[in-house]
């Protein structure tokens, strides 16, 4: 409902701190299973998911570094894949 009530108005702080930490921390996750599993990661049984896992995660660090690399503060919207992560965990 944060969103929806305050579609014009930017994230408070709280809201950018959040997301850049669930960045990290998944960003961090991934690195960790490539790391363990090597190239197996995407040709195992759950390879359809790591695929997915992967996309989104990377789509995610592109996500903040545009918005943080933005210098005029018209960043690219890419919240359409907040979809598909929400889409994965249902």
């Amino acid at each position: 409902n944060y969103e929806i009530n305050n579609i014009n108005k930017d994230p408070n702080d709280f809201m950018v701190a959040a997301e850049i930490g669930l960045v990290c921390f998944y960003g961090i996750e991934l690195g960790f299973k490539l790391v363990a599993h090597g190239r197996w990661f995407f040709f195992n049984k759950d390879m359809s998911w790591n695929i997915l896992d992967f996309f989104l995660v990377v789509q995610s660090i592109y996500e903040q570094a545009i918005l943080l690399l933005a210098t005029n503060g018209t960043g690219v919207n890419l919240s359409f894949m907040r979809t598909m992560r929400i889409l994965k965990i249902a």
